[in-house]
């Protein structure tokens, strides 16, 4: 079987990252709050909303960055909504204030991640998926 390329492994775990926060933050029956409008939904009706947007290399595979939010605050919200500002004052609220303006500052750079680091940062996703699978309806 072929290899993965690099770019590829790093998607995938990005979309494993996305599904473990929103498993992380469902109670047992499988709800979770949307972090800028307060909805609640089951988990997999919501999606994996970014605070610093998944294209930027350097924040793409870090938890923090990574939030449950429903479908309309993670699109329309944060492109026309206030669900950007509501986002900004949860990070801050959760984080602190230096984190978060490390983030905005650093959002533009370059992470080069190696093959072995990804394939970790994938299996450690892998594994809190299921453990939160046995815990979550």
């Amino acid at each position: 079987m072929k290899k993965k390329t690099l770019p590829k492994l790093i998607d995938s775990a990005a979309i494993k990252l996305q599904k473990l926060v929103r498993l992380k933050a469902a109670n047992e029956n499988g709800l979770v709050q949307c972090v800028t409008c307060d909805k609640w939904a089951h988990w997999k009706d919501m999606q994996g909303g970014h605070f610093i947007a998944r294209g930027s290399k350097k924040w793409k595979l870090i938890e923090e960055n990574v939030h449950p939010q429903c479908p309309g605050c993670n699109g329309f919200g944060m492109k026309y909504g206030n669900a950007e500002a509501v986002y900004t004052a949860y990070m801050i609220d959760m984080y602190g204030r230096n984190f978060v303006d490390e983030m905005l500052r650093t959002k533009s750079e370059v992470k080069k991640y190696s093959r072995s680091e990804v394939e970790s940062i994938d299996a450690d996703f892998s594994a809190q998926i299921k453990h939160h699978e046995k815990r979550v309806i």
